[in-house]
């Protein structure tokens, strides 16, 4: 048999929420764990209802709105079958006059 095949074991790791900094002790294959929420600070558990904005997305998202209400958009004006047809035999009158 393969000796050093399993991985190694801390009796004492930890979790650790990186919402609140409550530490959870538990038995893992890694020293510590780090996670956004715990059932300490999670509403559901709580009974609270708290925004929890960890990566500041609303905050993104309010910059992009902003910075698109200034934009004046470009309306391109469609073309019309008989404007289309009418560009092309233009082009094709100027080749055949060039040659």
């Amino acid at each position: 048999m393969k000796t050093d095949t399993h991985p190694k074991y801390f009796a004492d790791g930890k979790i650790v929420c990186a919402n609140c900094n409550h530490e959870f002790p538990i038995g893992t294959t890694k020293e510590g764990i780090r996670v956004e929420i715990c059932s300490q600070c999670h509403p559901f558990f709580t009974g609270k209802k708290v925004l929890i904005d960890t990566e500041g997305r609303v905050d993104k998202f309010r910059q992009k709105t902003a910075k698109a209400t200034g934009r004046d958009k470009k309306v391109r004006k469609k073309k019309t079958l008989e404007e289309r047809v009418n560009e092309e035999l233009a082009e094709q009158l100027k080749k055949e006059r060039s040659k």
